[in-house]
C-alpha cells in the first residue's frame, strides 16, 4: 500500500469511531495510541489529510458546540463507503528488494576491510536491537491502554519477526563473510 493512502485511510478509520466527531488534536493522540511506532503524524500532516477528506467528501465539519469554534470532523456516508470498499480491497503492496546501504558497502568492500566491516554489521545490529526494544516497549504500553490493541499487537508482531529476520541475515552475512575472506588469506 503505498504510505499516502495507508494514513489516508488509518486517519478516516479512526474519524470513523467517533460518530459525534473528534477534533484535530484529540484526532492525533488517537492516532497516536492506534498506529504507534508505525506511522509518525504531526498535526500539519493530519490537517492537511482532514482537510483533503473533507474535500473529497469523505468527512465532514460540525462544531463542538454552540459556543465552541472548535471544528469536529465527522465521516460521512461516502466515507464509510470509501472505507469499507478499501478495507475489502486486496493491498497493493509488494514485496520490497533488498535496498540497504549495508549491501551497497558489502558489494565494494575489499577483503582486508573485514574488520571494519564486521563492526559496521555490529553497529547495524545494534539498530535493530533498539529497535526490538522500542517494539517491546510499545507493547507493555500498550497492555497498559484500555484501548482493544488486538490489530496494533499484530502489527507489532509482524515488526518484530522482520527485525528479527533482519538479525539473522546479519549473523547470516557475519559468518559468510568470515568464511569466503578467511579462505582468501
Amino acid at each position: 500500500m503505498r504510505q499516502g493512502t495507508g494514513i489516508r485511510y488509518a486517519l478516516l478509520g479512526v474519524v470513523s469511531q467517533h460518530p459525534d466527531g473528534v477534533h484535530g488534536y484529540a484526532l492525533k493522540h488517537h492516532c497516536e495510541r492506534l498506529l504507534g511506532n508505525f506511522w509518525q503524524l504531526n498535526f500539519g500532516e493530519i490537517y492537511r489529510l482532514l482537510d483533503r477528506l473533507a474535500a473529497d467528501g469523505l468527512i465532514e465539519h460540525v462544531l463542538a458546540g454552540p459556543e465552541s469554534s472548535r471544528k469536529l470532523y465527522r465521516i460521512t456516508e461516502k466515507g464509510r463507503r470509501s472505507l469499507d470498499d478499501f478495507i475489502l480491497l486486496p493491498p497493493t503492496d509488494a514485496p520490497r528488494p533488498l535496498r540497504q546501504e549495508l549491501a551497497v558497502k558489502l558489494l565494494f568492500a575489499r577483503p582486508e576491510r573485514l574488520p571494519e566491516l564486521l563492526r559496521l554489521i555490529d553497529h547495524q545490529r545494534e539498530a535493530y536491537m533498539r529497535q526490538l526494544s522500542l517494539l517491546g516497549v510499545h507493547r507493555r504500553r500498550l497492555a497498559r491502554s484500555s484501548v482493544d490493541s488486538f490489530v496494533t499487537q499484530l502489527l507489532i508482531d509482524g515488526a518484530e519477526l522482520s527485525v528479527r529476520a533482519e538479525l539473522a541475515w546479519l549473523d547470516e552475512v557475519t559468518q559468510k563473510l568470515r568464511e569466503r575472506f578467511a579462505a582468501g588469506t
